[in-house]
């Protein structure tokens, strides 16, 4: 698994997926009106829309659109972000409460100060499948990793990644 990148655990996915997970950018109420724009804008730009013609299209029919193809690295970050944000907090309060992690309500506050061992993250994400659907954990899992691969270098065994591919 060569070159895990946001976007490419985003092409990996179907696109019923793709689409279930772009919705969650107009639900994440972290994000402004400007700040979805601006992470929109590579993706608007490449496809010839303009970001009024988006905005008067339903939530749904937004999602949609984005699920046809390919996005942009930080379009496809923000994505992945904002679905674990919205919808799988439980999830990543467990996991970094089962490494000690430092959070608020999922979200780390704070760089973490020392990467987890290879074997407190393998205990980490056996309990994590334990107690949740596979399919959320390893799509939180190549995020994780992808979002920062020097500090989860320990997942990359876990994942099938060479630590140099990334």
């Amino acid at each position: 698994m060569a070159g895990l990148t946001a976007r490419s655990i985003w092409n990996s996915l179907p696109r019923e997926r793709r689409a279930q997970l772009a919705l969650s950018l107009w639900e994440d109420e972290r994000l402004s009106r400007e700040e979805r724009l601006s992470v929109l804008a590579p993706w608007l730009a490449a496809r010839g829309m303009r970001p009024a013609f988006l905005e008067r299209l339903p939530r749904e029919r937004r999602a949609e659109q984005m699920a046809l193809g390919g996005l942009p690295e930080e379009t496809a970050s923000q994505v992945l972000t904002s679905w674990h944000l919205v919808h799988q907090r439980p999830m990543l309060a467990r996991f970094l409460d089962l490494l000690g992690i430092s959070h608020e309500d999922g979200l780390i506050q704070e760089d973490v100060e020392e990467p987890p061992s290879a074997d407190a993250l393998a205990e980490a994400v056996e309990k994590l499948r334990e107690e949740f659907p596979a399919e959320d954990v390893d799509l939180y899992l190549r995020t994780l990793y992808s979002s920062d691969a020097v500090t989860w270098a320990g997942l990359a065994p876990l994942l099938g990644v060479d630590e140099g591919d990334d």
